[in-house]
């Protein structure tokens, strides 16, 4: 999308567009058609880089709503402790995180860091020296990973707070998927499986609840619906409640991310109503 924006501003750029459309049902007369479609070019991917860093920041905040991946309780309090600053959320990051790909994690500190001195509260935040050096000392492999992204004119770009370039936007869009595919993965496997299985039942019993009706009933009525079943077709129930909930079936050697072991499963499919909701309770 944001290649076809820069398509269609071109077009104007070149003299090729020089109307509005009908469909759109406005007056565009800019005194300068040139001047105009280039501030524009600043401003989509000015919102892209935004976009791009703000799906960083959605990602760790439903990380840690419940069924939260996040079950450490000091990297839940500092991303917490972090408010609505993504910049200090990814220091927590990279504290309780150190062993995630470096030149990733730099490009979106330096991209954050960027963005606020653009136009952010968070102004005064710079990116750590550490991170400037990595992409400095590793501009050959920076080059190699994001499509010949030249390190010199990316940290010169950074230093002179210059409007972002598409290649660079480009490459904090990879490197915040290959950030959040990295920590997806070592969150993934490193789960105390049981207790999220035990989040994901509870948060699951908690839904549906009706209009003058009790938690504590609305937990109870979920709860007898699946382990109240006939114990010939309770293990199905449950099967199906797990699907609901995002798992899916694997076959043998296949395993990839969190499993939940069969005798995890034979356990939670033998208990009865009473029993799920004492297992799934967590200490407040």
């Amino acid at each position: 999308m944001i290649i076809t924006a820069l398509v269609g501003l071109d077009g104007i750029e070149r003299g090729v567009i020089d109307d509005v459309p009908k469909d759109l049902r406005t007056v565009w007369s800019p005194k300068d058609a040139v001047s105009s479609a280039k501030r524009s070019r600043r401003l989509i991917l000015d919102m892209a880089l935004i976009r791009a860093i703000d799906a960083i920041d959605v990602y760790l905040r439903e990380a840690v709503r419940k069924p939260a991946l996040i079950q450490s309780t000091s990297f839940r309090r500092d991303l917490d402790s972090a408010g609505l600053s993504i910049f200090k959320k990814m220091l927590a990051v990279e504290q309780h995180c150190p062993n995630l790909g470096r030149i990733p994690v730099a490009i979106v500190f330096l991209m954050i860091a960027w963005r606020n001195r653009g136009a952010h509260t968070e102004a005064d935040l710079d990116a750590p020296q550490i991170y400037l050096d990595i992409l400095r000392d590793n501009a050959k492999e920076l080059a190699q990973r994001f499509s010949g992204l030249d390190a010199e004119m990316l940290l010169g770009g950074y230093g002179a707070v210059r409007p972002v370039t598409f290649k660079e936007v480009a490459s904090l869009i990879n490197a915040a998927h290959q950030l959040v595919a990295e920590l997806d993965t070592l969150l993934l496997t490193s789960l105390d499986m049981e207790l999220f299985l035990k989040d994901v039942i509870w948060t699951s019993l908690s839904d549906s609840q009706k209009p003058n009706e009790r938690i504590d009933q609305t937990r109870k009525r979920r709860a007898v619906s699946i382990w109240g079943k006939d114990p010939s077709d309770r293990g199905d129930a449950v099967l199906r409640l797990l699907g609901q909930q995002g798992f899916s079936k694997i076959r043998a050697k296949q395993q990839l991310g969190a499993v939940i072991s069969e005798d995890l499963i034979t356990t939670l499919s033998q208990l009865t109503p009473k029993a799920v909701l004492r297992w799934a309770k967590l200490p407040s």
